[in-house]
């Protein structure tokens, strides 16, 4: 389901207590206390009722929120995957439109779950600063991008592919349907909701945050990212009581985190996005956790819906910020990369990672080209009728991460050719 939500205004205010819409809307699990989660027939049944509800404008006196659902692709097993729309009255030229992609794992429900709720909470709050939120904020929700994962309960898709490796080479039909949204509605705030599980007795924080490592993405980007991951989300979790950390600080060396262009953070922002990640401890963090489930399951859903209020208070604030960030970026990007860096992140010494010159271009042979041809495509890659490839292309950067042959993650050795004088 595609639930695209327009969210303006400078905060985000609480959700109703009750009614609302001619009674409140409730999601599966909140019905159950956090027993078990919302199923697939009742998220469908959610989002029904959200968009029946609406009130026309006439009758309330103001601009209600709009809840629209679109199907952006399939899984491997036809299952649909689907976006959400909540918007409100436009009042801003160029709306911020804040991206959640809420479960990559289908293992890692609570995600997902908060999702549902904010998409809920939004669509039925009437507060003034609710409204002023639906202003200027464009939310866009990825409940469910690994539907074959979460009816299964794994990790991976049902063809064993990781989604949060695939961002690249995007070969399985749900790393499609995420890479169409972000080229499509081009998001200015990617936000990637995730679970974790490590052994009890580690001594990691409950709830986790990172931002894009990758050495390619944007230096004014990322500092961004870091303002949001840290000093927004970190803070607002701590704020509500629970440790937050940076992911990949764990002294095991349990816990990942890296440069990874393969990871939706760091392809997000490759696309010029500001992107985080939230991870939130899927194990018991106290007695009362473990001798009761539904509170388990609420304090997962609740750290993760602080985290997603906290980007959309960003947004609402910062906007003006990440959109000429962004626009820069891009600029940058028109005539393709000066270096590229094949390896490294930005936790890590520079020597790990000289950068490449890339070159003029990559040549490619016809059996190559039928084998790169559609994760080209689907990255706006421009590839010349001899089969050339050129770097000096706004997707200069993700061209020589898929075709240089020096490329950890390449799908094609493409062959390097230097510039020509009339090139050069």
């Amino acid at each position: 389901m595609l639930l695209v939500a327009l969210v303006a205004g400078v905060a985000l205010g609480p959700a109703p207590a009750s009614g609302g819409r001619g009674g409140r809307i409730t999601t599966g699990f909140e019905r159950r206390g956090g027993l078990s989660w919302t199923t697939a027939a009742e998220e469908r049944d959610l989002l029904r009722e959200l968009i029946a509800a609406a009130p026309s404008p006439d009758r309330v006196g103001w601009e209600p929120a709009r809840v629209t659902v679109t199907r952006v692709g399939g899984s491997a097993r036809g299952r649909d995957v689907e976006l959400i729309t909540v918007s409100g009255a436009r009042t801003v030229p160029e709306p911020i439109r804040v991206l959640f992609v809420c479960g990559q794992h289908g293992d890692e429900p609570a995600g997902r779950e908060a999702c549902l709720k904010l998409v809920r909470d939004l669509a039925d709050d009437r507060s003034a600063a609710g409204r002023r939120l639906l202003e200027r904020v464009t939310v866009l929700v990825l409940p469910t991008p690994n539907p074959d994962g979460l009816a299964a309960g794994t990790r991976a898709t049902a063809e064993g592919v990781d989604l949060n490796r695939d961002h690249l080479a995007v070969a399985s039909p749900e790393a499609r349907a995420v890479r169409r949204v972000l080229r499509e509605t081009r998001p200015h705030i990617v936000h990637d909701l995730h679970e974790f599980d490590v052994p009890t007795d580690a001594s990691v924080a409950p709830t986790l945050y990172l931002w894009p490592r990758n050495l390619n993405v944007d230096p004014e980007l990322r500092g961004l990212a870091v303002e949001l991951a840290r000093d927004r989300i970190g803070s607002a979790l701590r704020a509500a009581g629970w440790a937050s950390d940076v992911y990949g600080a764990d002294p095991t060396g349990r816990l990942g985190g890296d440069g990874d262009e393969r990871l939706l953070r760091n392809a997000a922002a490759l696309d010029h996005a500001v992107a985080v990640l939230v991870e939130v401890d899927a194990n018991p963090t106290s007695a009362l956790e473990r001798d009761d489930a539904a509170l388990l399951h609420r304090r997962r859903v609740g750290a993760h819906l602080v985290a997603a209020r906290a980007t959309l208070r960003m947004a609402a604030e910062r906007g003006e910020a990440v959109t000429s960030a962004i626009r820069a970026s891009r600029a940058r990007a028109e005539h393709g990369p000066e270096r590229v860096y094949l390896d490294g992140a930005d936790n890590l010494p520079a020597t790990w990672a000289a950068p490449l010159e890339p070159p003029c271009a990559y040549r490619l042979t016809p059996a190559q080209y039928a084998t790169a041809r559609a994760t080209l495509a689907e990255h706006g890659i421009r590839v010349s009728p001899d089969l050339r490839v050129r770097t000096a292309q706004p997707a200069g950067v993700r061209a020589t991460l898929l075709l240089d042959p020096r490329a950890r993650f390449a799908i094609a050795d493409g062959t390097p050719e230097p510039c020509g004088e009339e090139e050069a």
